[in-house]
């Protein structure tokens, strides 16, 4: 996501579509018709496990969140959340891709769950008076629970509970010291994995009660997801860990060195591959099995990009920003070339 494009990139032949990106009216954002693609900063995304349903949502007033097809660039699906909400912090697919769990920036942090199909709005509550960071649902099948996760507060949502005891809180125990927290995910039978800022990964159960938790890095768990009976991890040590987990249970396969001064912000896992979306701004491939890395795009990562420069003797295009980094791009062969740094 850029700005207001979703963007798909087909790394082979690197290239890429977008969602958005149409001619539109010279007119301010907070009166733009953002009814079929956003027009707005998009600040949370969230991917179906098949890849191919994408859900984005902006800034603003009253944000627009879209559901769109990774394919054709089609949109599904658009609802707004109400006045006041300022932005969508989280969002999240549901595995039967039937709803969308968002999370807003209001005060009250409001939890909401639309209907994709029926584009119908089911839920709007209050979720925390703190920052709700992360939304995640259960992989486990017939599994309507969710999980929102604060700094210091994770919320085990269930809109389906019989008892309509809406939500419980996490519950530590004795299992495990208080921690801050990053990100969470889960697995297919039902248990929840978060990431700690003291290096460790939470284990929780079907219940929201802490069973244990397990030294991943040595600094911050910064990003997390749970594929394929893997636990694939990233750190601030820059590292990559890779667990099997099933059963309640985690075991370390092996750990990877990324080899670059940044830390993993966002990571996935199909088919024996690991992509990796660093804090510097690149993306990388890891294939599981000999842990070679293929950079996918180097990219600013600070403020605005604000300076550009075409060499066409050399094909070259140069670009500059806030990050104080200079990077060169051969735009005939579609790629990144180098980079440099201002002191």
């Amino acid at each position: 996501m850029v700005a207001a494009l979703g963007i798909v990139l087909d790394p082979e032949n690197n290239e890429m579509k977008v969602f958005g990106g149409v001619e539109t009216k010279m007119e301010a954002k907070n009166v733009a018709d953002d009814s079929k693609f956003h027009m707005d900063d998009i600040l949370s995304l969230d991917i179906s496990s098949d890849k191919k349903l994408v859900v984005t949502g902006q800034v603003g007033k009253s944000p627009s969140v879209h559901v769109w097809d990774s394919e054709t660039m089609e949109s599904k699906c658009m609802f707004k959340l109400k006045e006041g909400s300022r932005g969508v912090a989280a969002l999240a697919i549901s595995p039967c891709q039937r709803y969308v769990a968002a999370v807003d920036l209001h005060n009250d942090h409001h939890v909401i769950i639309h209907n994709i199909k029926k584009n119908k709005q089911l839920l709007t509550i209050e979720g925390s008076k703190d920052l709700i960071m992360n939304v995640a649902w259960s992989k486990k099948v017939d599994d309507l629970r969710f999980c929102t996760l604060g700094v210091k507060e994770l919320k085990f949502w269930n809109p389906a509970d019989a008892t309509k005891r809406l939500f419980v809180k996490a519950t530590f125990g004795s299992a495990s010291k208080m921690t801050n927290f990053n990100c969470v995910t889960f697995d297919t039978e039902g248990y929840a994995y978060s990431a700690g800022a003291n290096g460790q990964i939470a284990l929780w159960d079907v219940n929201g009660v802490l069973e244990k938790s397990i030294k991943a890095h040595s600094n911050e768990v910064s990003s997390l997801v749970h594929e394929s009976g893997k636990l694939i991890t990233g750190g601030k040590d820059n590292k990559v860990c890779i667990f099997s987990a099933a059963g309640g249970e985690c075991k370390l396969e092996k750990t990877i060195d990324l080899g670059e001064a940044s830390f993993p912000r966002g990571i996935d896992y199909m088919n024996g591959k690991i992509l990796v979306g660093l804090r510097s701004g690149s993306i990388y491939e890891i294939t599981e099995s000999d842990e070679s890395k293929k950079l996918i795009m180097a990219s600013h990562h600070e403020g605005e990009a604000w300076g550009l420069e075409i060499v066409p003797s050399g094909n070259a295009l140069f670009t500059i920003g806030d990050d104080n980094k200079i990077l060169e791009f051969d735009y005939e062969n579609k790629r990144f070339v180098r980079k440099g740094i201002i002191a």
